[in-house]
């Protein structure tokens, strides 16, 4: 049996502090770049392999940037429109970069109508963007950068959409479910589905607490995972056509003399085809401090199971992210530090 020394993770490469706190770490889609979000607004892009800055955008605005994302790219891609980066700001606005470049291509979304953003996410076509604010969605469309569509609200019969902040907003993957859903959750106990085509949701799953970047959906789109800011029930597994609770998973052994309770802030899927691999972490509360999880999922007599591969201590999690390629299993994690830590 392994020993608690044994399990703990030590980080590759650590950073220098993008702000006082990092919200939001994005690995780039070729994995050679890990951008991250600060508190005082700064956006800071990692080279993957030494650890060194490499390009620093949004210099000049202070408000919050709290998620990034990078636009999805077809290998056949131009240099010219690769390296495109995304962040969704607590003043309203959505901002593009092209990353190498340093330059910010485009501002767009009015702030009298989305009033703050806590998140973003690209269709896995690349061909628009959605954001999540007070209790809306926004779409947009990434060519023109114009709103498609403003979802709010419900069916009346299923669900009335969200009554507080939009703290994760995601698509389904490609391979996964129909294009015309968008799933998202936050601080009102509820993750909703949303049809792109009628404008508002039409289901709901009640229970989940998110506070953060705690949202994801296996490459499959047969399952959803969420993170809840909770000690109990907090990391959870979903059918994502039913709905239905598939599994808790025990954020520690049965028995284990360890506290407190990890309440999560993050948890993401890895991008191989069978999503093998879990990492979530967070903080304790009112004690500070915090750790990370990077579990190996397993399915014993159909039963959802994980094992944990290794633990980051010491460390409040508020954002982590998986490698794209299987060839450099790798995952990035940021936090209250406002460091960015790889393995």
């Amino acid at each position: 049996q392994a020993t608690e020394a044994e399990m703990r993770l030590a980080p590759g490469i650590v950073t220098e502090p993008c702000g006082t706190q990092a919200f939001s770490v994005r690995l780039s889609p070729d994995d050679a770049f890990v951008a991250a979000a600060g508190a005082q607004g700064k956006v800071c892009v990692f080279n993957v392999n030494t650890g060194q800055e490499g390009y620093r955008l949004n210099r000049h605005e202070t408000h919050p940037v709290k998620q990034v994302c990078w636009r999805p790219e077809r290998a056949d891609a131009s240099l010219r429109t690769r390296s495109i980066l995304v962040g969704a700001s607590t003043d309203g606005r959505l901002r593009q970069w092209h990353v190498t470049s340093s330059r910010l291509l485009q501002e767009f979304g009015d702030p009298a109508e989305t009033g703050q953003l806590f998140c973003v996410d690209y269709s896995p076509d690349g061909s628009c963007l959605v954001a999540g604010g007070m209790h809306k969605l926004w779409l947009f469309d990434e060519e023109t950068k114009k709103l498609r569509s403003m979802l709010s609200g419900g069916d009346s019969r299923n669900t009335a959409g969200h009554s507080s902040r939009v703290q994760a907003v995601r698509f389904p993957p490609a391979q996964g479910v129909a294009g015309n859903v968008v799933v998202s959750g936050g601080w009102d106990n509820t993750v909703q589905f949303w049809d792109l085509r009628m404008g508002h949701a039409c289901r709901l799953i009640y229970g989940p607490h998110l506070c953060g970047d705690a949202l994801d959906i296996e490459p499959s789109g047969r399952l959803l995972l969420t993170g809840s800011w909770r000690q109990e029930d907090a990391l959870e597994l979903w059918d994502f056509g039913s709905g239905r609770r598939v599994s808790s998973l025990p954020w520690r052994a049965k028995g284990s003399a360890q506290e407190p309770e990890c309440l999560l802030y993050a948890a993401r899927f890895s991008r191989d085809p069978s999503a093998s691999m879990i990492v979530a972490g967070g903080a304790f509360a009112g004690l500070g401090g915090g750790e990370a999880k990077v579990l190996e999922r397993s399915s014993a007599g159909g039963e959802e199971a994980c094992r944990c591969a290794g633990t980051l201590v010491r460390f409040t999690c508020v954002s982590a992210d998986f490698a794209h390629s299987e060839e450099r299993p790798m995952v990035a994690l940021c936090g209250g530090d406002g460091r960015i830590r790889t393995m």
